[in-house]
């Protein structure tokens, strides 16, 4: 069971080493929520204090063709905006290989019914999470 950690503050974004952002798909892009919580991090941006962490993106849709990459790549523009190095999941996994998530970031359908993701899809997210934090300690460890 997950424990409920309540909505992120800039203050998560700035003692994190790295951050992988999530949200469902709206129309084949971010939701509102996120984008707003995105646009919260202006005052981190403007000193600096984003610039060199890893980042990276998932998302779920509700439909195969509902936009999940759409939406995990339109994330690399504020990333790249704010100062993240950008860690996608690329082909480095076989579940990835097979066509499970995406190269840009883990990803799920969850239809109609709300299907949770299926075992694949959470071994390439797993994958990617790995993957980032390893990136974020390189770059830690490089400060």
């Amino acid at each position: 069971m997950l424990a409920e950690c309540g909505a992120p503050t800039a203050d998560d974004a700035e003692w994190a080493d790295g951050i992988i952002f999530g949200t469902p798909t709206r129309f084949g892009n971010t939701s509102a929520e996120l984008k707003a919580f995105i646009d919260s991090l202006g005052g981190l941006w403007f000193q600096g204090k984003l610039n060199g962490k890893a980042s990276g993106a998932f998302t779920s849709t509700s439909g195969p063709h509902g936009g999940n990459e759409t939406t995990v790549v339109s994330l690399f523009i504020p990333m790249a905006h704010l100062g993240f190095i950008i860690v996608p999941t690329g082909y480095t996994h076989e579940k990835v290989v097979q066509g499970h998530g995406t190269p840009y970031g883990a990803s799920s359908v969850s239809g109609q019914t709300m299907t949770p993701p299926t075992p694949h899809d959470l071994e390439v997210a797993k994958h990617q999470g790995a993957r980032v934090t390893q990136v974020a300690a390189a770059l830690k460890a490089a400060r």
